[in-house]
């Protein structure tokens, strides 16, 4: 205000200075003079204020951003845990089944990115051919527990509640973030899970109680690759959970690659 004020002043003076050579058009041309400095101020006014504000609805899509940034990197961490144990689970029921004489079918995957190295089962190297220790602890990851991931969408609903969403002037940046919460929606509201969940039950079932094999106890059966290979019924259950724990690792894997993919996004548009 006091730099707006100041500015005035100065043209005043040069105004009048001007208006006094010619003492004729003295009144008019300081009239007119006036009238324009009063509309020129009034811009200039006017367009640092829509700037403050402007700064202002930047710095809230700022902080909104960093708010997001949190809860996807918390995401990361979320599928970092599930992925751990399904990952481990899918390569000991394909341990399982190979060493069984069963083909094992496989999808155009990112298998390479699976894990295979849970520390409560199986703390040592993974042995490349039979080991009937391994193969006792792959026999107890057909029953970990089968928890899903989370999307931590806390963020991104009070992103769009805020209005602070439509401020966001990167398209670029909108369409990852809204693919982002679509893919999560689609893959993470339940069922997946719930499929998972019910296919393990009904392999439970099926060794415990009508095979009375405890999971748990594998060292109590003579001969399992036998046991396995002359119960069909057996080796199709375990495909059936090997397709379904592949589709959830996979899943997974997609869902941290685009989780990453929104932090560099973000990152890049706060660098501005």
């Amino acid at each position: 205000t006091n730099c707006f004020l100041s500015m005035i002043n100065f043209f005043r003076k040069i105004r009048k200075k001007l208006a006094d050579d010619n003492q004729f058009f003295k009144y008019a041309r300081y009239a007119i003079g006036e009238v324009v400095l009063v509309v020129v101020g009034i811009l200039i006014a006017l367009q640092i204020n829509n700037w403050n504000e402007n700064r202002q609805i930047q710095n809230q899509v700022n902080l909104q951003l960093k708010n997001l940034k949190t809860a996807i990197q918390s995401d990361i961490e979320s599928h970092d845990r599930v992925l751990g144990m399904e990952g481990f689970r899918f390569h000991a029921i394909r341990y399982i089944l190979e060493t069984a004489g069963e083909t094992v079918r496989l999808y155009h995957y990112q298998y390479d990115e699976f894990p295979n190295q849970p520390r409560v089962l199986w703390n040592k190297p993974i042995p490349e051919g039979w080991d009937r220790a391994y193969f006792e602890a792959c026999f107890s990851a057909i029953d970990l527990s089968t928890v899903g991931s989370f999307i931590n969408d806390k963020a991104i609903i009070e992103f769009g509640n805020s209005g602070l969403f439509s401020a966001l002037y990167n398209p670029e940046l909108k369409s990852i973030i809204n693919e982002y919460y679509l893919n999560a929606e689609m893959w993470f509201s339940g069922a997946l899970w719930d499929n998972n969940l019910e296919i393990t039950m009904k392999t439970k079932d099926l060794l415990e109680n009508q095979h009375q094999i405890d999971l748990r106890r594998m060292s109590d059966v003579e001969d399992p690759i036998r046991l396995i290979r002359e119960n069909k019924l057996i080796i199709i259950r375990l495909h059936t959970l090997l397709d379904k724990v592949s589709l959830t690792c996979e899943t997974l894997v997609n869902s941290r690659k685009r989780a990453e993919q929104v932090i560099l996004a973000i990152d890049q548009e706060l660098e501005q």
